[in-house]
């Protein structure tokens, strides 16, 4: 999944390089890919705490 946020940040990255007038889909891009991080974050570290509770 790291791979897939990486690839949409640089697809917002190469649209606003090349294509200025698409600046609203790279912000789009790059949320989405924040929001994706933010799930796994709180996904791997709920995960994680609950592995520490039950032996």
């Amino acid at each position: 999944m790291e791979f897939l946020e990486l690839l949409m940040v640089l697809i917002a990255m190469i649209l606003i390089i090349k294509k200025p007038e698409k600046e609203k889909l790279a912000f789009t891009l790059v949320i989405a890919s924040w929001a994706i991080m933010i799930f796994l974050y709180v996904g791997h570290k709920s995960g994680a705490f609950l592995t520490t509770i039950n032996p």
